[in-house]
């Protein structure tokens, strides 16, 4: 694996239709959303640094995918155009979506919206430093189990 792949420069779009793939329309059933991430040619990495975690990744341009049992992440190195696209399907997907003060989630958290109904959840986007450049990622968290 190439290691520029592990956190790849993946377009806006990119980002945006994976974390609506295995994020928001993916299996709850971790065992189904492997299988799934797996028929698209994700490749789990070995290592996790979070207990209960996995990391999903593919040597190619598609962001990486990182799932547990109350959240699920697709991450990419930071490009023009992800938040504007990002809050853009956020609108359209959820518009009963809330706009919540991403303050009290952490200091690299940008933005956040609760989404209410029967299993309520928050998506977030964060951008940390990386080596040499920055990276962003799309954050659905379900407070009741698997995002």
């Amino acid at each position: 694996m190439w290691r520029a792949n592990l956190v790849p420069k993946a377009t806006p779009s990119q980002m945006v239709r994976t974390f609506d793939r295995f994020c928001v329309n993916g299996s709850r059933d971790m065992a189904q959303a492997e299988r799934d991430l797996r028929a698209a040619e994700y490749i789990p990495l070995p290592n996790s640094r979070t207990p209960g975690a996995r990391a999903w990744v593919e040597d190619d341009e598609a962001p990486a995918v990182a799932l547990s049992d109350a959240m699920c992440v697709v991450a990419a190195s930071s490009r023009s155009g992800q938040t504007d696209r990002f809050q853009r399907y956020v609108a359209d997907t959820f518009p009963q979506a809330r706009a919540v003060d991403p303050a009290p989630l952490g200091n690299t958290i940008e933005q956040a919206w609760e989404v209410g109904g029967s299993e309520p959840f928050l998506i977030a986007t964060e951008r940390t430093p990386d080596v040499d450049w920055y990276r962003y990622m799309l954050i659905l968290y379900r407070p009741g189990g698997r995002a």
